[in-house]
């Protein structure tokens, strides 16, 4: 009664007992660690419940990081496998990965590649119609145009690259392709352009200078084409591989008789500024190109192919070079082989 008139009276209560505080005070560590869980009233939040909100939104971004991380690294892995020509292992591996991270566009491209490169045409060919939309046009656009070209339709292949390369003008790989599928259609003039701008895009790419050397070839340049490949014959750094080796130069004569015939069913003139003078010689090309010594040097991420034309003669069936597509894979390691599709 005396707390209560001394409160109606305005007057301070007394002091609280030592134990009356140390109660408060646990009562108020309780309430911190109920707030730590989040907001539990109106109003604004208090410092723990910013910072135990904080705290879990740090965790949640770690935790998507390392989801995409791992996302990446397996389409990382996958990608290997295709420049190494594993595409049956690669296509395997494409299904586990969208059943474990779903569905994305990197996938879906790298499916349809697997496809295309299993033989199964027309799945692949459905495939890359479905991505022909959005950031995947360029992409799938070039798929259909080696899909095209890996089956001898060379005007469609030229159409769907062309269409790429105006999506991507300064894709040398995609230029590469466009100018070998028109010297697989026996146009010379018409490989002019891309493969120049290619060659001189991706000074570095094996496969793009090989299908610049296949130009100069077929077009009865051979003093350009033998410049350029005895460089690319030699190490470009010191304890660096050749660009080339003889498999490729094998590869590179097959490709050149077929590009040859082509031309001359077509009967096409040769490009003004290389025809001036250049006579179009038969006589096979490697003797004249490699040094004597220069060792076999281990072709690394070729496609099986490539590689089976170690053991055959220098003049092989058109359907050989044929399904040794342009510039696929692109980026693989080591020599490569001339103009892969």
């Amino acid at each position: 009664m005396r707390h209560q008139e001394n409160t109606r009276a305005g007057r301070t209560p007394a002091p609280a007992p030592l134990a009356t505080l140390a109660a408060l005070a646990t009562l108020a560590l309780a309430l911190a660690g109920c707030a730590s869980k989040g907001p539990q009233g109106y109003g604004a939040p208090s410092a723990q419940q910013e910072t135990a909100a904080q705290a879990q939104q740090q965790l949640q971004n770690a935790q998507q990081a390392t989801q995409v991380d791992n996302a990446q690294t397996y389409l990382d892995l996958i990608t290997q496998m295709q420049q190494a020509g594993q595409w049956y292992a690669s296509l395997a591996h494409t299904e586990a990965f969208e059943q474990q991270y779903g569905v994305n566009p990197e996938s879906r491209l790298m499916r349809a590649d697997a496809l295309r490169n299993t033989g199964q045409v027309e799945q692949a060919r459905q495939a890359y119609l479905a991505l022909l939309q959005g950031a995947t046009t360029a992409r799938a656009r070039r798929g259909l145009g080696l899909l095209y070209a890996s089956q001898g339709q060379y005007g469609q292949a030229v159409e769907q690259l062309d269409k790429a390369r105006q999506l991507n003008p300064i894709d040398a790989n995609v230029l590469s392709d466009l100018a070998y599928a028109h010297m697989l259609d026996g146009r010379l003039a018409a490989a002019q352009m891309p493969i120049m701008q290619a060659s001189q895009l991706a000074p570095a790419n094996a496969r793009v200078q090989l299908n610049m050397a296949l130009f100069w070839l077929a077009s009865g340049n051979q003093a350009q084409a033998s410049q350029l490949l005895r460089q690319l014959a030699q190490p470009q750094a010191k304890g660096a591989l050749p660009m080339i080796d003889q498999t490729s130069l094998q590869t590179l004569q097959a490709q050149l008789t077929s590009v040859r015939d082509a031309v001359r069913l077509r009967g096409d003139s040769l490009p003004a500024e290389v025809g001036a003078g250049a006579t179009v010689s038969s006589a096979p090309v490697l003797p004249s190109v490699l040094p004597p010594a220069l060792p076999p040097v281990p072709t690394l991420g070729t496609r099986p192919e490539a590689r089976a034309t170690e053991a055959l003669p220098e003049t092989l069936p058109a359907g050989i070079t044929r399904r040794i597509l342009l510039s696929e894979p692109p980026g693989a390691a080591g020599a490569a082989p001339a103009s892969p599709l």
